[in-house]
């Protein structure tokens, strides 16, 4: 339906792309929105919102019942929040085993198992720089 909020991961079936442009063009300008504002405005996306117990909760059921396998947090959208849920929910996540504490790698090149430029054919040598 117009006007329906896009929430808990689902994108909404627009029927007709010209009426939704319209309709987002007149939002935007109703609210005085950049076209970055519309965006987020409109985007897909899941909100958590409560305490950092009840977020960690939500965050965990989530990711035990395969619904999500990673989360991003985007400044656009918790502009001020990030700091506040990097200290207050990031560390029950960790205690719960959902969020690491470590990696055994030192880049995310090793995390994510790719190997050293320097074992791939052609990379130019590292050069170190003095200090």
């Amino acid at each position: 339906a117009a006007g329906e909020q896009l929430t808990q991961g689902q994108a909404r079936r627009v029927d007709d792309p010209l009426a939704a442009a319209r309709e987002w063009h007149a939002l935007a300008q109703e609210h005085g929105w950049s076209i970055r504002e519309l965006v987020v405005s409109q985007t897909t996306r899941h909100e958590f919102i409560g305490t950092p117990d009840s977020i960690a909760a939500q965050l965990d059921d989530a990711a035990q019942t395969g619904a999500a396998d990673g989360y991003v947090l985007s400044g656009s959208v918790v502009p001020h929040g990030i700091d506040e849920f990097v200290d207050r929910v990031v560390p029950l996540l960790q205690e719960r085993g959902v969020l690491r504490t470590e990696y055994e790698h030192p880049t995310l090149r090793g995390t994510l198992g790719l190997s050293d430029p320097d074992e791939r054919t052609g990379a130019a040598p590292r050069v170190e720089v003095a200090s």
